[in-house]
């Protein structure tokens, strides 16, 4: 054996035995086809669904919800980032619809590994690297993602958590105008924006936060040229999606679920809670990597560290109640940040990893890594394992025979005509409805009015005299309501309409017109009783939307294509 490759050797054959182990765990779950659901993962399996069905017939996914989400037409859609999932829920459109959710969840692990080992090995030995990235694949957010709770965005941001890092760290110390870094910068925020707002927002608050601190001690101003050509480019390249969210928004949307009021761990409880897979709350597998740092610190390292290490401290602040979160939820955007761990949290299992590659020597760093690989395939398979079988006997399968509600924190087996149920009632919920719905009293936004919610579990259409029973068939962009014996006289139909949006409305396939209620349903008038009564009502996507897509992609491409591209170093650049 040539011992010049042994490392690189080694290195395959690690990455081997993760794959193998990732691929076994997804035939694993593919074989019962279901998956065990709680909370989020209802929410994020009928956003995929939805892409799913556009994607089958060809087309974009709608900015409304008529396929999804008890067939409101809520946009949902529009306003929660989708357009990282694409690429993802298109390749894995030839599955089930279970079985593709998994297929997602494994894919979004692979890539996060792959991505994880790359962006570290151009830093580190190889076969540190690989190790690394297994542990971070297995542990804390990303295993969180792929064995238990499902949250597709944080998880896609996951993949591209270390360039992430690496890239603002060189933006923020950069002492000269860089186009590559400005370009990268300008991709991997894209990336971040496209997958999850409110965590665009909090890397920007800790990058922002470090970058005047390094402005303040090395008077490098440049830094924030780059910056602000990437935020500019960042823009651009987000304008689908800033385009939809600008003009739904303008409708007037019903406040997120707790605005106002950010609630954050205390530092005992963000480290006395916490869990392998923690997510919220700082991970096991970090502590430990701390406290192996800060017990065998280097003192001629100690300079490199500082960097991470003020970032650990910093994201441990920013989850606790060490910060005054009753006075900074009175701001914009943060007042939406509901729980101040479940925003900063995500992120705490990056730097303590990194701290260990620069703190021991490679031999050291290896030896240290492959005891805690081990420990993660270990604990990562525990995790999987009890989340699979623990009290599942008792678990109400949920599928297209399911004919009761399920309480909004149950856990079910979800089977593929189970997904888009309208039995699961976590997924009736206030997120984008127009400001007009009424809300349940004293559920801080999480619940809406009774009333309005009966009609929309029951699809009911009211009139002055009573209520109409309906039966519904949809399209990707359409929904439309069969109903009988209906008076002459307004009928609320149960699917919101946006103002700021442009439908086209029939009434037994005539042209109609129609208005809002006061619950901000689509209500249609008839001139006359009708014994048979069909109504349709189709959302119109906007011209400019597709104009922008394509100019965004093609920026995009363009932008990653000029990554390869050597650029001649010039002092003009150069700071003097």
């Amino acid at each position: 054996m040539n011992v010049k490759n042994k490392p690189a050797q080694q290195t395959f054959f690690i990455a081997i035995i993760f794959l193998v182990a990732l691929l076994g765990w997804t035939i694993w779950q593919f074989h019962f086809n279901y998956m065990i659901s709680l909370y989020d993962t209802f929410f994020h399996t009928q956003r995929i669904y939805d892409i799913r069905l556009a994607f089958l017939h060809h087309a974009l996914p709608s900015w409304v919800n008529f396929n999804t989400f008890y067939n409101t037409g809520q946009a949902v859609n529009g306003m929660y980032p989708d357009l990282t999932l694409w690429p993802l829920v298109l390749v894995t459109n030839f599955l089930t619809p279970i079985h593709q959710i998994i297929a997602i969840k494994s894919l979004i692990a692979f890539l996060t590994f792959i991505v994880t080992f790359l962006s570290l090995n151009k830093r580190f030995e190889s076969r540190n690297a690989v190790l690394a990235a297994i542990i971070f694949t297995l542990s804390g957010s990303v295993l969180k993602d792929l064995a238990n709770e499902m949250q597709t965005g944080t998880a896609i941001i996951m993949i591209f958590a270390f360039p992430i890092l690496f890239t603002l760290k060189d933006a923020i110390e950069s002492k000269k105008v860089e186009p590559k870094l400005i370009i990268k910068t300008a991709l991997l925020m894209t990336i971040v924006i496209n997958s999850h707002l409110l965590s665009a927002v909090v890397i920007t608050i800790i990058a922002g936060l470090f970058l005047i601190v390094i402005t303040v001690i090395r008077k490098n101003y440049q830094a924030w040229l780059n910056l602000a050509i990437a935020a500019f480019l960042t823009v651009l390249l987000s304008a689908p999606l800033l385009y939809r969210i600008v003009k739904i928004s303008k409708t007037g949307l019903l406040a997120p679920f707790g605005k106002g009021h950010v609630t954050s761990e205390s530092l005992w409880n963000l480290f006395s809670t916490t869990s392998w897979s923690a997510k919220s709350t700082i991970s096991e597998i970090a502590i430990v990597l701390i406290i192996i740092t800060l017990i065998g610190i280097k003192r001629d390292k100690i300079k490199q560290l500082l960097p991470w290490l003020s970032l650990e401290l910093l994201l441990i602040i920013f989850c606790t109640n060490i910060l005054p979160w009753n006075l900074l939820s009175h701001l914009p955007i943060i007042d939406t940040f509901q729980a101040a761990n479940w925003r900063f949290g995500i992120f705490l299992g990056i730097a303590p990893l990194i701290m260990v590659l620069i703190n021991f020597k490679e031999r050291t760093s290896r030896i240290i890594l492959l005891i805690l690989a081990v420990l993660s395939f270990i604990l990562a398979f525990r995790n999987s394992y009890n989340f699979q079988y623990y009290h599942t006997a008792n678990l109400t399968v949920v599928n297209k025979y399911t004919s009761t509600m399920v309480p909004p924190n149950d856990t079910v087996k979800l089977t593929s005509t189970g997904i888009n149920s309208n039995k699961l009632s976590r997924t009736l919920l206030p997120d984008y409805a127009p400001n007009s719905a009424p809300l349940q009293k004293g559920s801080n936004g999480a619940s809406f009015d009774p009333q309005l919610s009966y009609l929309i579990t029951n699809q009911l259409g009211t009139t002055k005299t009573k209520d109409i029973p309906l039966t519904h068939t949809t399209t990707v962009n359409s929904i439309t309501f069969k109903a009988h014996n209906v008076p002459k006289g307004s009928i609320s139909l149960p699917v919101f309409g946006y103002r700021t949006l442009k439908y086209r409305i029939t009434l037994n396939g005539k042209p109609t017109t129609a208005h809002l209620n006061n619950y901000g349903l689509i209500t249609i008038e008839s001139q006359s009783n009708l014994k048979h009564a069909n109504y349709k009502i189709e959302f119109i996507q906007p011209t400019l939307y597709k104009a922008l897509l394509w100019m965004s992609t093609i920026l995009f491409l363009v932008l990653l294509i000029g990554l390869t591209v050597p650029i001649k170093k010039s002092n003009y650049f150069q700071i003097s």
